[in-house]
């Protein structure tokens, strides 16, 4: 006597555990589908399938790793098959520019406020840039260089990056909930923090501060590789 096990994976690349949520654009449709049928020999067969509806941002094709196992009980075998569907990252819009060995990045230079900044950025199949060296705080520089004169205020000299420390005062996280000190990058600017909650990078030093999360400043998008 068999007995057959199946369990089907799938795996999407997380969204924001934070309390700064955002929600996809693309739809996805995956389809499953189990047949079981008796053979002329008098076996019984299982036939699983999955069908998947690929969105138009997606980057290469979904992986599929299956793997099974037989396990014996008493008088009977259970077949146990896992499949393992992993989801490709969506690729960010065309207007992005690709720095090598970093990742896609852009520039949105008109003034929004955070939670603004952050659908945004998830909308063109990206999310807010995250700092993971000095080298990457001063692409970031190089790439505001083009717009010298956004604002006629103190916000000229600074843009959104994802992090904050909305949950708990002092304790800044990405927006994937990753403490700010295990990204790599934390250099702040003199005097900073000063009470905001939402983090910033300063124009051509590249270091942090933090303002307001209602204060509509430029921003920047990220899409690693």
């Amino acid at each position: 006597m068999y007995r057959l096990i199946i369990y089907i994976l799938v795996l999407w690349i997380p969204d924001s555990s934070t309390g700064l949520q955002c929600t996809s654009s693309v739809p996805h449709t995956l389809k499953f589908s189990l047949l079981s049928r008796r053979n002329n020999t008098g076996h019984w067969t299982a036939e699983v399938k999955l069908e998947h509806e690929a969105g138009q941002k997606e980057v290469g094709p979904w992986e599929v790793d299956i793997d099974h196992t037989t396990e014996k009980c008493d008088n009977s075998d259970s077949v146990v098959i896992v499949a393992t569907v992993t989801a490709p990252p969506q690729k960010p819009s065309s207007d992005y520019d690709l720095l090598t060995g970093l990742g896609y990045y852009k520039m949105h230079t008109k003034g929004t406020k955070l939670h603004d900044a952050l659908r945004t950025c998830e909308e063109e199949g990206a999310h807010l840039a995250i700092l993971n060296s000095e080298q990457e705080a001063l692409v970031l520089a190089v790439m505001w260089q083009k717009h010298p004169k956004l604002f006629g205020d103190w916000r000229n000299e600074w843009a959104y990056i994802g992090a904050h420390d909305i949950n708990v005062e002092g304790e800044y996280v990405t927006i994937f909930n990753q403490p700010l000190n295990s990204t790599g990058y934390s250099k702040w600017q003199s005097g900073q923090p000063n009470g905001g909650n939402c983090l910033v990078i300063l124009r051509k030093a590249g270091t942090l501060g933090d303002v307001a999360c209602t204060d509509e400043l430029a921003f920047f998008c990220e899409k690693e590789l």
